[in-house]
């Protein structure tokens, strides 16, 4: 099943369970109408979508290989954590931070004695969930490369081109338009007379 009919079958499920769901919480009607609707409506609009896009058979194109460099600038003694230990360290602070917030919520709905404790951890779990922003990251060589690889991929497939060439060929025809209105305009002048 590809990503489009996965997000149809994801919708229609939505939409049936929040027509259930309207129904036995006792609407009259309305909702599970602007439910019906608002599905129809996702669906129609993913499939303009799709049917707008190029369609291309990716087993008949081959990307043409390129060759290209990538400089990695020497920072010296600056310090910079590695994209694996970066990963660590996201899946760290944030479970650390979901904890944290998740003992204000506790404190706040059930222990209102320890409220200040509960603020105190909301504080900790923001600044916890915030610090890797700032946390200096240097790229590995082998995500430059994949990097490097879809955009080349990327770029082949839309047609990029250099726009240096561009500029000469409209340069070219806008000169042979020119052209073409100075033989426009004696033909125009040999009609009047």
């Amino acid at each position: 099943m590809n990503l489009y009919n996965s997000i149809i079958v994801a919708i229609w499920l939505c939409v049936v369970y929040a027509i259930w769901a309207a129904t036995e919480a006792g609407d009259p009607g309305y909702g599970q109408v602007a439910f019906l609707a608002g599905g129809i409506f996702a669906h129609l609009y993913l499939r303009k979508r799709k049917l707008e896009r190029p369609r291309i058979d990716e087993g008949d194109i081959e990307i043409p290989d390129a060759k290209f460099s990538v400089e990695i600038p020497d920072e010296g003694d600056k310090y910079y954590f590695s994209e694996s230990s970066y990963r660590r360290i996201i899946w760290i602070s944030t479970i650390v931070s979901l904890i944290s917030i998740s003992f204000f919520i506790e404190t706040v709905t059930y222990q209102q004695n320890y409220l200040k404790w509960g603020i105190i951890s909301l504080v900790f779990g923001l600044i916890v969930f915030i610090v890797p922003i700032f946390l200096p990251v240097k790229d590995d060589i082998e995500t430059l490369m994949k990097r490097a690889e879809k955009e080349r991929t990327k770029a082949w497939r839309k047609g990029k081109f250099n726009h240096n060439d561009e500029s000469e060929d409209d340069a070219e025809n806008s000169e042979e338009i020119e052209g073409d209105d100075d033989l426009g305009e004696m033909a125009l002048s040999k009609e009047k007379e």
